[in-house]
Order: C-alpha cells, then sequence, then structure tokens
C-alpha cells in the first residue's frame, strides 16, 4: 500500500483494504496491511526474540551477469546490519481472539534471498501495548520509517483494540525492540464516507519536505498530519491538519475509504498524499460503480486541496518514476467506465504534479502475456513498484487475487510490467500464476499483496508475492529474486507458518495485511 514502501525515495505502498469473510457463522471485518515485528529486550517488557527461520527453496538463483547497478533505493532495515528485512501482516487468529492479528518478520541476510531470523508477534507479548482479543487486528496498515532518526528502520502499525489508533515499534541493533502507542491521535472524519473509523488507514512519507518522516493518519482531522521527528514515547514533533476529501460530483452520496497512497509526483522534495473510496450500490456493474480518488499536494505548509486535478477512478496505486524523468509517477488499477478488469493507467508525474499524460496497459497490448479475464473478480488488486532488472526504471507488479469465496473461477496471477524511457510498455511482461509456484494453491489468494525489494544486494529488486490460503491450504509468501529479464522463478524461496513458529498452530493470513519493506 504500506504502497509501504521505501525509504528515501518517494514512498509508496498498497494499502490493503478490509476483506468480509465469515468464521463460524459471524462476519469479521479483515484489514489489510503491511507489517513488521519488535524484538527480545529484558523478559519484562521486551516481546518475543527471533528464531532460525524454516524456509523452502526451490530451483537455483541466478546469478548476475553484470556487476550490481548504481542507485539503488533504501529498504527497511529493522536491525541495521545493511541487509534489508520483511514484515508481514496478517489477519488471521491468534491465541485469545479471532481476528486478533499478528506480524510476521524476516531478517535478510544479504546472501541471495536467503533469510537470517524469523520472528512471530502478536499483543500478547509484554512490549507490545493491549492484549490479543477479537478483531483487534493488530498489524493492519503498517509502515516502515526511521521515526526517531537514529538510524534504525522503526514500524509504525494501526491496531484497532477499541478504537484505532497507531502503535510504533522502535529499530535497535537487535532488531525493533519494545513499542509505544502514539497518543492523542485522532480518526477520519469525512462527511460522506459511511464510517472511515471503520476503514481507518494509515500512509507514511514526507509531506512537508522538511526532511523528517511523518504518518498521515485520519482524513479530515485537524492533527491528521503527524510529524517526524517521534519521541521515544511516541509523541510527533508536532501534529497538523489533513482535509477531507472533497465529495465526489455526480451520484456519489456515500462511499467506503478504501486506501492511501504517498509519493513525490511534482519533484519538490514533499510527498503528495492520494486516498481511494468505494461507492458500492448492490445491482451497480462493473462500469456503474464510482471509485472516486482524492488528491492532496505536499509542501512547507503541509497538505493542501489544488484545483483542476481530475484523476481517473481507480482501487488503489503506487508510486514510482517508471520513465526516468526524475518525477514519481501514480501507477493506478483503474475502476468503472471503459477500464478493463486487468488493466494499469499510469498517470506521469512532472513539475506541476499529476498531469494529462496517461497511459493504459492491459492484455491487448503488444508484449503482454495472456488473454483479458471476462470477469470482474479478476481486477488487479495490490500493486508495487521497484527496479527488477537494475536498468534504472522503476517496473510495476501487480497482483490479481480470487480470495473472496463468491468470485468467479479463475486464475490468480501476478503481473510484471518493465518501465523505459517511454514509461511503462508492454515490451518485456511476464505473468506468474498461482498453482505454478512449488507449495501454491489454486484459488489461495495468491497476489492478495506483492512487493519489490532488494533483498539480496544487487540492486534489482526482487518480487515477494503473498497468498493468503484456504480451506486446504496454508498462507504463504514466494521470493523470486531480480535479475536482467524481471523476476526469475527458477528459483523460489516459499515462507510459511512453520517459518515462524514449529508448532503448527499459527493460523496465518500472511501478507493479506500487507507487506512492510
Amino acid at each position: 500500500m504500506d504502497g509501504s514502501g521505501d525509504q528515501g525515495g518517494g514512498a509508496r505502498r498498497r494499502v490493503g483494504e478490509r476483506v468480509w469473510f465469515v468464521v463460524g457463522g459471524a462476519a469479521l471485518v479483515a484489514l489489510a496491511a503491511v507489517a513488521g515485528v519488535v524484538i527480545a529486550g529484558d523478559s519484562a517488557t521486551g516481546v518475543a526474540a527471533p528464531r532460525d527461520c524454516r524456509t523452502s527453496v526451490y530451483g537455483t538463483e541466478p546469478v548476475a551477469d553484470r556487476p550490481a547497478s548504481a542507485g539503488a533505493t533504501s529498504a527497511a532495515d529493522f536491525d541495521g546490519d545493511g541487509h534489508p528485512d520483511l514484515a508481514f501482516g496478517s489477519q488471521g487468529d491468534v491465541e485469545g481472539g479471532a481476528g486478533g492479528g499478528s506480524i510476521e518478520v524476516a531478517y535478510g541476510t544479504g546472501g541471495g534471498v536467503g533469510l537470517a531470523r524469523c520472528q512471530y508477534l502478536t499483543q500478547d507479548d509484554p512490549g507490545v501495548p493491549g492484549k490479543n482479543r477479537d478483531e483487534s487486528f493488530f498489524g493492519a496498515d503498517v509502515v516502515a520509517r526511521d521515526l526517531d532518526e537514529d538510524g534504525y528502520t522503526d514500524l509504525a502499525t494501526v491496531v484497532f483494540d477499541w478504537e484505532p489508533s497507531v502503535i510504533v515499534m522502535w529499530g535497535s541493533a537487535d532488531g525493533l525492540s519494545r513499542a509505544v502507542r502514539v497518543p492523542g491521535t485522532d480518526t477520519s472524519h469525512v462527511s460522506w464516507d459511511n464510517d472511515p473509523i471503520l476503514d481507518e488507514q494509515l500512509v507514511a512519507g514526507d509531506f512537508d519536505g522538511d526532511g523528517h518522516a511523518d504518518l498521515v493518519f485520519g482524513l479530515g482531522s485537524e492533527k491528521g498530519l503527524l510529524k517526524g521527528p517521534f519521541a521515544r514515547d511516541g509523541s510527533p514533533a508536532e501534529t497538523a491538519a489533513v482535509p477531507a476529501p472533497r465529495r465526489p460530483s455526480g451520484d456519489v452520496d456515500d462511499a467506503n475509504y478504501r486506501d492511501l497512497v504517498a509519493g513525490d509526483l511534482n519533484g519538490d522534495g514533499a510527498d503528495e498524499l492520494v486516498t481511494f473510496h468505494e461507492a458500492w450500490f448492490p445491482d451497480a456493474s462493473w462500469t456503474e460503480t464510482p471509485w472516486p480518488v482524492g488528491y492532496f499536494e505536499g509542501g512547507p505548509d503541509g497538505l493542501t486541496q489544488p484545483a483542476g486535478v481530475d484523476l481517473p477512478d481507480a482501487a488503489t496505486a503506487a508510486v514510482g518514476d517508471v520513465d526516468g524523468d526524475g518525477y514519481g509517477d501514480l501507477v493506478l488499477s483503474p475502476r468503472g467506465g471503459d477500464a478493463s478488469r486487468s488493466s494499469v493507467t499510469v498517470v506521469y508525474g512532472s513539475e506541476s504534479g499529476p498531469g494529462k499524460r496517461r497511459t493504459t496497459i492491459d492484455r491487448d497490448t503488444p508484449g503482454v502475456p495472456g488473454e483479458e479475464p471476462q470477469d470482474e473478480d479478476a481486477v488487479l488488486a495490490s500493486l508495487d513498484t521497484g527496479d527488477v532488472n537494475g536498468d534504472g526504471y522503476a517496473d510495476v507488479v501487480a497482483g490479481a487475487p480470487r480470495w473472496d469465496p463468491y468470485s468467479e473461477p479463475g486464475p490468480e496471477q501476478v503481473l510484471f510490467l518493465a518501465g523505459g524511457p517511454d514509461g511503462l510498455t508492454g515490451v518485456g511482461a511476464r505473468v506468474f500464476e498461482g498453482g505454478d509456484l512449488p507449495g501454491s494453491a489454486e484459488r489461495a489468494g495468491f497476489g492478495a499483496e506483492v512487493a519489490l525489494t532488494d533483498l539480496d544486494g544487487d540492486h534489482r529488486a526482487d518480487l515477494v508475492v503473498a497468498e493468503l490460503g484456504g480451506d486446504r491450504t496454508g498462507s504463504s509468501a514466494w521470493l523470486l529474486p531480480g535479475t536482467d529479464d524481471g523476476p526469475s522463478a527458477g528459483s523460489v524461496t516459499r515462507l510459511y507458518g512453520d517459518t515462524f513458529d514449529d508448532s503448527g498452530r499459527l493460523d496465518l493470513l500472511m501478507g493479506g495485511g500487507g507487506i512492510a519493506h
């Protein structure tokens, strides 16, 4: 969403949306998230220590045929060892709480996509505020940033115990250690949203361009912008207002708050904020359902809502410079109207922000493999950007899961699109399908979350794909190394429940809450 994006460059993340599902006859709201983990301090205040990882490795990792490229973006490094780390948000049950949520962290080694340590975290850890309980969804909407500027990546997450709030877990030489609840946070106030508090979102970025990492939590709140640097008690340096998105035009009376994305779209050093909403109607068709998008410009005065920015309806986005012109581009998963089910639209950035130059890529674009799905359940639900082939241009990955139990049967896929001097095209495109990777199953949510991050230090982003799991299979995540030709399925590392705990008791929906990286 976040989506979780890289530190240093334009913040980008796909923040997921809540998914309704039934457990024991009761409807639960599952929150998508990007998440991270905390590591052992003393026994009274610390959290579960990391353990050896149990993974499955298939194939032989490709060896780069040329030296690593320059200019890699930074990534989450919770223990400061110079090797990127990953954190997965889980929507699963925990001891003492149906839908209580958990967090799984994988610490990188820098040697291929191998992992050094793994960790499982819940609110029952003494160092984490709160306790496990039903539907608190610990780990929802998590983002990785160095919030206190001590040189270690920290992790901020949303939790819904009693009311939405933000918990920050601090990085250290041992990894993320201890946690605090950010005091005095507010929630969203959007008059035309059905109930934004129930769909609260979190995103990180530098929204005033002062060089400090900020958080946004609460659209329409007078203190929705939490400015960095943060103190060790979780207090922001100061707070500022985040305007509520303007009411969409047309027949939209109300909507559901779905997503937040941040990134620098005009090259001024301050991140913009993009909001996503769904105006759902029971009898509306694909073409008739509005998905309004709000746009806020960052700057020294914080977030403002400029007039005249018209973005197409979309469900989510990511930000990356796909044409190498120095401006972040907004990569959207479009909805409604004439948009095809599995299309990606790029609204290119410029000195004045997202402009009129736009490109849409779908299965009819030359070079993109596969046929256009004919049902609306084949939509791209997760996006991320990163330089997979090391050519200096941001590439795009997009996942199309069918995890909803009411979705039409069909393939679950992840689409790779390569950036270049002409922007996003079909040249070099590839498709990875659920069921093809070792251990993957059909209709298990393959591609529910995707991420691009350089795990092996060769300056080529590696692909991380999460599969939520189903009635007959547990959740998994796959790591595919980046190569000159894009992600490689010739070498795959699989993570699953036993990766983080060998008791066999973990009921994970790993990555359904997103991936912090």
